[in-house]
């Protein structure tokens, strides 16, 4: 009996890690959300890849471009910066985008071409800049799973995984399926240019995947790192419409992580700002491939 006790007491030691969780996924999506809520400030980094291979009978062409993005938060001083740099690996091409909003004005620098924006509402625009809640709420509107427990930046996280809802699903797909013509050497589709798409008519879903994985602090509830990745397969049988044959295989990866909450979190607008010139025509097409992933 001392013996099967035993092995009994060593059985539930083995998988209590690994099933046994001491946080409902609901408990802990209301936890997360009241802890972006009181931020006051935090720094952020991404790491993000777009892949494109568009084919055909006579073509194999392939796109494929990484952007990287660091940015800081200060809700206290109600301000906030990012920027990005995105190189397309196949030319070689670094394009640089950097964005402030620093006592209620807002400044882009494109290239070296600095913007002041008219601000018609400030709160809006901080809302933007503060991208944490927004990713909590991805998460509150997921099928999440808490898979077990891994530290991740020196602390105990959960670890979750999981699909958006079928809503948000479709706009992420979507915002990829249009991104990807942007650069495409097939013609757009009739039903794109007259705005009579409809993505129920389509077999997107079943030729696609979207999938979040995220890690959160056990002692905070703070949202530590998101994974989004997104796959999409494009033919013209899959968007059911007449077309000649192709097809476009795309896919996204992000990576974000999330750190310095609560530590100082100095913002100032760089003096060249202030030699500004008008908004360049229009961006790269590059840059509407991350659409998913801004800010």
């Amino acid at each position: 009996m001392k013996f099967e006790l035993a092995v009994i007491a060593l059985f539930s030691l083995l998988i209590l890690p690994a099933f046994g969780q001491d946080v409902s996924i609901d408990q802990l999506k209301q936890m997360m959300t009241q802890s972006a809520e009181n931020l006051t400030t935090y720094t952020y980094s991404r790491s993000a890849e777009s892949k494109i291979i568009y084919s055909n009978d006579s073509l194999n062409q392939k796109f494929d471009a990484v952007k990287e993005t660091q940015g800081k938060v200060n809700l206290t001083a109600q301000a906030g910066m990012w920027s990005h740099r995105l190189t397309d690996k196949g030319t070689g091409e670094v394009l640089t985008w950097e964005g402030y909003f620093v006592n209620g004005s807002e400044h882009w620098k494109e290239g070296q071409n600095w913007t002041e924006f008219n601000i018609t509402d400030a709160a809006a625009v901080m809302e933007d800049y503060n991208e944490l809640p927004s990713q909590v709420d991805l998460l509150t509107y997921s099928e999440m799973e808490i898979v077990g427990t891994e530290s991740y930046g020196g602390e105990d996280c959960y670890k979750l995984v999981g699909t958006p809802i079928p809503m948000i699903v479709k706009t992420i797909l979507g915002v990829q399926l249009f991104a990807s013509y942007l650069s495409s050497p097939f013609p757009l589709p009739d039903d794109f240019s007259n705005k009579s798409f409809n993505f129920d008519n389509t077999d997107l879903i079943n030729n696609s995947n979207v999938t979040v994985m995220a890690w959160v602090s056990k002692e905070t509830s703070l949202l530590k790192r998101i994974d989004i990745d997104s796959n999409l397969t494009i033919t013209p049988m899959i968007l059911n419409i007449t077309e000649p044959n192709f097809r476009i295989e795309t896919a996204l990866n992000e990576t974000t992580s999330y750190n310095n909450f609560g530590e100082p979190v100095q913002i100032v607008l760089p003096a060249g700002a202030q030699n500004q010139s008008f908004r360049m025509a229009g961006a790269d097409w590059r840059w509407a491939i991350f659409g998913l992933l801004e800010p």
